[in-house]
């Protein structure tokens, strides 16, 4: 009975040490004002890690707003 209460106290003290943010807002980046052109995701890729600080949240749904010229990154910064 000591045991698996401790393995219990154990796992719960786990659960909540990870900080996650309660939302993400995504990040749209353009060419300084100008819009980009479709190929030049690796130059949006530098201006979305530029703009946030460090490195942005890639994933598969990152994409080309054609309407804009913007880049969206919906994950958000890392």
């Amino acid at each position: 009975m000591a045991l698996a209460l401790s393995v219990t106290l154990a796992q719960a003290s786990c659960v909540g040490t990870a900080s996650v943010p309660a939302s993400r807002e995504p990040v749209r980046v353009t060419k300084n004002g100008q819009p980009f052109q479709m190929w030049e995701g690796a130059l949006a890729r530098k201006a979305a890690d530029a703009a946030c600080g460090g490195k942005v949240n890639v994933s598969i749904y990152d994409r080309f707003d054609r309407a804009t010229g913007e880049w969206v990154y919906p994950e958000g910064c890392a």
